[in-house]
């Protein structure tokens, strides 16, 4: 049998070769990762500053202007019923009624198309408003084809119209713009985040960087101390004691994450940048923590998932403005 002599030292140096050789890699891994998020965010800021991507809530100006649509319809509606109730012509009696019919289905189709818009089927939310204003015009066409004249309603049908129809615009701003970020983001590291960091970079131009990073975080504190909150009222109503227990420690986990988040604030006051990111991260994984309670061996569901997304989705974002404010 050999000795192992000689073979010692050999294994010895080969363990700190192949650990140096680790080292270097991770290092290189580390490097080529930071010039990826520096890439990434140079594409974010260069999206969020573009004047082809307007700073306007689309979303919300087309669910005002439907919101006034479906008050304009059924104030017609409610109209062309009360002229129903008084008149005994048998041409104006057809009229009347297949215009209530008409409106009656135009205020619930925009009432699909909102729901569609909040689910962003936003070509289903185009499709419902195109029918409900060729609902309003068929009630026209019956005045004028069986009494030859305008109906009571031309002028309100006019304002539901419009009202429709800047709906519409709004609409096709709103796809415009998402085509716009998702094409900008195409090409980053982790597209989704790169997408809802425009978004929040957008709603709140006119901030520095610094500011961003505070007010990112603060939002970060809101939805963690909104998860918090609702453990607790899950825990006044739920009867299951395995839910219970793992409800429990959800709660220690995400009081935990919002006490990190607290800290990370007067750190990037002092813009200890370093902390503070160590401390926003420390969120996530106090979220991923609960996530891993609740699924265990069974994988099961757990109710705050929904939540959780959200609230990681924030802590990245602050993560990501953190990071460009510690290499500037």
């Amino acid at each position: 049998m050999g000795s192992l002599h000689g073979l010692i030292p050999f294994c010895l140096v080969l363990v700190l070769v192949l650990s140096s050789n680790h080292l270097i890699a991770k290092a290189h891994k580390n490097s080529t990762n930071q010039i990826k998020v520096e890439a990434d965010f140079k594409i974010i800021a260069e999206l969020a500053g573009k004047n082809a991507i307007p700073n306007a809530d689309f979303k919300g100006l087309a669910k005002l202007a439907l919101t006034k649509a479906i008050s304009n319809g059924n104030a017609i509606y409610h109209r062309v019923n009360s002229l129903l109730l008084k008149t005994s012509d048998m041409y104006t009696t057809r009229s009347l009624t297949g215009c209530s019919t008409n409106y009656k289905d135009a205020v619930g189709l925009i009432n699909k198309s909102l729901a569609a818009l909040d689910a962003k089927n936003y070509d289903d939310a185009k499709t419902c408003i195109t029918d409900a204003l060729a609902n309003s015009t068929k009630c026209e066409d019956r005045f004028e084809e069986l009494l030859q004249r305008n109906s009571p309603f031309t002028f309100m049908k006019a304002k539901f119209g419009l009202l429709c129809l800047t709906g519409l615009k709004h609409i096709n701003l709103l796809v415009q713009n998402e085509r716009l970020i998702t094409e900008g983001c195409s090409h980053t590291l982790d597209k989704e985040l790169c997408k809802s960091t425009v978004v929040f970079f957008l709603e709140n131009k006119g901030l520095g960087i610094h500011g961003l990073a505070k007010l990112a975080v603060q939002k970060a504190l809101q939805d963690g101390t909104r998860i918090h909150n609702h453990i607790s009222v899950l825990l006044k109503t739920t009867s299951d004691q395995c839910v219970l227990k793992k409800l429990k420690s959800c709660s220690a986990f995400y009081l935990t994450a919002i006490e990190k988040i607290k800290e990370s604030l007067p750190a990037l006051d002092c813009n200890r940048y370093g902390d503070a990111s160590t401390w926003v991260g420390a969120a996530i994984d106090s979220a991923e923590t609960c996530e891993g309670v609740f699924a265990g061996k069974s994988n099961a569901i757990s109710p705050l998932t929904p939540m959780k997304i959200e609230f990681s989705k924030q802590v990245s974002i602050s993560l990501v403005v953190i990071k460009k404010l510690a290499v500037n």
